[in-house]
């Protein structure tokens, strides 16, 4: 065989491994949650560094539980996928305004590093 057909072998069979691998929208929307809640728990982390009291413990762990349940919601109603078949992309829709803001291929998810930069632009 020649070398062109091991080229075309060679895309083929990357083809059918990238499409039997694509995320779906679940691993989108988990890749996501993950993301702010960690960025959550590092501004909570932040802020509550000098409260020794019990009351202020209880009150950052109520909050941080309905903090994670309203990202949880939020990312459920704002985040989607759309698929292409060898890879996906993660799309987030907000005020009318659907915006890309990762990739899904080989059964990774790679979000944007914009992300990082609107929520640190927020403190």
């Amino acid at each position: 065989m020649k070398t062109k057909h091991y080229v075309i072998i060679g895309l083929c069979l990357f083809a059918l491994i990238a499409a039997l691998s694509n995320p779906g929208t679940e691993k989108h929307k988990e890749e996501v949650k993950l993301k702010m809640n960690v960025f959550l728990e590092k501004q909570m982390n932040e802020k509550n560094t000098n409260q020794n009291d019990e009351w202020s413990k209880a009150g950052n762990t109520m909050g941080n539980v309905f903090a994670k349940s309203m990202i949880n919601m939020m990312v459920d109603n704002m985040v989607s996928s759309s698929n292409y078949v060898l890879f996906s992309t993660t799309n987030v829709t907000f005020e009318g305004k659907t915006k890309t803001i990762g990739i899904g291929i080989l059964g990774n998810i790679f979000l944007s590093g914009k992300i990082d930069e609107a929520m640190n632009q927020e403190k």
